[in-house]
């Protein structure tokens, strides 16, 4: 039996229970006749029975009950166990995965560690402007190995009376590359907190940039054996736009003939000379073809004289081949006649043969 009807059986049984018990007692208090002692006889019979039934039914219900609720403790204490149990594999697997990840964390953060000590020591190490010099100088030749052939560029070259960083060669004189570039007071300006001397520090590394390119142009430009412009190599990105960002410096180095790059621009520079080396090549090239091609004519026209004198050689032993074949069927038509005996023919023939000639 369902627990809503239980309920409601329940619920009337124990209405009824209360209306007979309130008949009874108003029946008991007004001292009724003998026909109302026996009606509360019957009524209270009844009730009995009554209670009996619902006792029963009570019962009935409650194990009915007890027996569905015991059925249903058991599947939801099953399925709280089978939750349970995927619950604590989930668990563990996440708890495995998160130890991975936090090993694998803790790797990459010790090799970030172990980058950025290293990097604090190169940048340490590139302090000293000779070491930044062989920095850039090692960046340069790099980059020209990868770009340009061996015999177009010279690293270290003797230039004037000194010595440059780079230089490549070009048909109309040498294009210099310089890489010692001013970075003391760039530094000391970004270290700076105040204002003040950050401007100062800025102001003299602007004049240092100034007489670098001075320095430059009096060292490396000097037509004809150099071109009418050098390069001055910036190694870091960051102070080569400073750099350009500063119109007076733009035109100064302008007026000076020298060119500030950057490692990015120098790679553009060097694309274009290396395409345009490669062009003079294929011009090299296209002239030594031509050149063949005029030798190869030369040749084909004397072959030409000499296959027309083969050609009149021919025609000439042409000639002389039909005038002997002529001769021959003369002697032949005369050796005929002397067979039949017509001698007076056959030595007026030979008068008008003549010599036998072979040329």
């Amino acid at each position: 039996m369902p627990l809503s009807e239980l309920f409601l059986v329940i619920a009337a049984l124990i209405i009824g229970l209360v209306g007979g018990a309130l008949a009874i007692r108003a029946l008991t208090a007004g001292q009724q006749k003998d026909e109302g002692a026996v009606a509360v006889r019957a009524l209270e019979q009844r009730l009995d029975v009554i209670t009996a039934e619902m006792n029963r039914t009570f019962a009935q219900g409650l194990q009915q009950a007890t027996q569905s609720l015991n059925g249903t403790i058991g599947t939801v204490r099953d399925e709280t166990r089978a939750v349970r149990e995927e619950t604590r594999a989930a668990i563990q697997q996440q708890s495995l995965q998160v130890t991975q990840t936090l090993g694998d964390l803790k790797d990459t953060n010790s090799r970030i560690l172990e980058q950025s000590r290293s990097l604090d020591e190169f940048q340490r190490m590139l302090q000293s402007p000779k070491l930044r010099g062989d920095f850039g100088e090692f960046t340069l030749e790099q980059m020209l190995r990868d770009l340009l052939p061996s015999e177009q560029y010279e690293c270290q070259a003797s230039i004037g009376d000194g010595r440059v960083d780079a230089l490549i060669r070009t048909p109309y004189g040498a294009l210099c590359i310089d890489c010692k570039f001013p970075l003391d007071n760039f530094r000391r300006a970004l270290r700076e907190t105040e204002p003040v001397a950050r401007d100062a520090a800025m102001k003299q590394f602007y004049s240092d940039v100034r007489g670098r390119i001075k320095e430059i142009a009096d060292r490396y430009v000097l037509p004809p054996q150099t071109l009418d412009v050098a390069f001055m190599f910036v190694p870091a990105e960051n102070v080569y736009y400073e750099v350009i960002g500063r119109p007076e410096l733009l035109t100064y180095g302008r007026e000076c003939h020298v060119v500030p790059v950057s490692p990015n621009t120098m790679y553009a520079y060097i694309q274009a000379l290396a395409v345009g080396f490669r062009g003079m090549k294929i011009q090299e090239e296209a002239k030594r073809v031509q050149e063949m091609l005029a030798q190869l004519t030369t040749r084909f026209d004397k072959f030409q004289d000499h296959f027309s004198m083969v050609g009149k050689h021919l025609d000439n032993a042409k000639s002389q081949f039909e005038r002997a074949m002529r001769d021959v069927e003369r002697f032949d038509a005369t050796l005929q006649g002397v067979k039949i005996g017509r001698i007076e023919e056959t030595q007026q023939q030979f008068a008008e043969i003549g010599p036998l000639k072979l040329e």
